[in-house]
């Protein structure tokens, strides 16, 4: 695990990247009496002892080449008190579709359809948050990765012009972005790829797709859904829970629609940023996820939808 450093960000490019785009700076409070230690993670056991509090006020840090390897170490730092990670990431859209409407593929189809995309196309962003037996980390990661060209590239135009619209700068993530092999090695480094982690995602199939690709150093999905889910347990270990999959046994008939959706049904509120920006979503998930375990799993069974990912099962 790597150590904290104790100096801020060393720049590496000639000119610094841009500043973040949503921060709202915020100190990391931790109560060592409530948390546990590295030698004692364990998947889940800490989210009965959540309480029902406000979402902390959130910073979402950007990350870049310039500030990878601090930022990592920062992340190593906290994962011993939040071994709760909440995953979002942002990719060019979907470049081959299925005639079979969403809701009647079967897992091994749906699966086939996320292949086919994250073979040809390239991640972007990667989003982190954390959570543990103090609540919610006021902290969120946005990892900005290079590599992509619009012009050169494999996109779905209109997702290229939303996620413009959304803040993202193509021409600072080419300019800035961490490599995508730097940020894998450092995935391992600081202790995200231990295994003794809570691994959480919303409609969580492209992205974990996508961190499988990166962090097996850009190779292709395995050919099967079998191999798939295999591969995802390997990387993550067997704590992996998807927010929209455990939404459907929320409340009466269980609750629906996207992400935003979801949480106007919960009245959770987005602590920073926007939407479709992987920091900003990672923390919405979060909180999400600690209002449906407060409200619906108070005595913990949401372990039993540990390794259903939605569309995947």
């Amino acid at each position: 695990m790597m150590p904290c450093p104790d100096g801020g960000p060393i720049l590496l490019a000639p000119t610094p990247p841009p500043p973040c785009s949503f921060v709202q700076p915020v100190q990391v409070v931790l109560h060592p009496h409530r948390l546990m230690g590295c030698s004692s993670m364990q998947y889940l056991p800490f989210l009965n002892a959540v309480e029902e509090r406000p979402a902390p006020a959130a910073e979402v840090r950007d990350v870049w080449a310039a500030n990878l390897e601090d930022e990592l170490a920062h992340v190593a730092a906290l994962l011993p008190h939040y071994p709760c990670v909440v995953v979002d990431t942002e990719f060019p859209g979907e470049v081959h579709g299925s005639a079979t409407p969403r809701h009647l593929r079967g897992a091994r189809e749906s699966y086939a359809l996320v292949k086919r995309n994250v073979d040809e196309l390239k991640l972007l962003q990667v989003g982190i948050a954390l959570s543990g037996p103090a609540g919610r980390c006021p902290v969120a990661w946005q990892f900005n990765l290079r590599g992509f060209d619009a012009g050169r590239d494999p996109h779905a135009p209109a997702s290229i012009a939303m996620l413009r619209a959304q803040g993202m700068d193509f021409a600072a993530l080419r300019d800035f972005g961490a490599d995508p092999r730097a940020f894998a090695a450092g995935f391992f480094r600081c202790g995200l790829g231990c295994g003794r982690l809570t691994w959480v995602a919303f409609s969580g199939a492209y992205d974990f797709a996508y961190l499988a690709k990166v962090l097996g150093g850009g190779c292709r999905l395995p050919e099967t859904l079998e191999g798939f889910l295999g591969q995802v347990r390997e990387l993550f270990g067997p704590a992996v829970l998807d927010v929209k999959h455990i939404a459907k046994f929320c409340g009466e008939g269980g609750m629906r629609g996207g992400l935003e959706h979801v949480a106007a049904a919960l009245g959770v509120e987005r602590a920073a940023g926007r939407a479709h920006c992987a920091g900003s979503d990672s923390l919405l998930t979060c909180d999400v996820l600690l209002a449906m375990l407060d409200r619906f799993f108070q005595d913990g069974n949401v372990l039993v939808h540990a390794g259903a990912i939605e569309g995947l099962v």
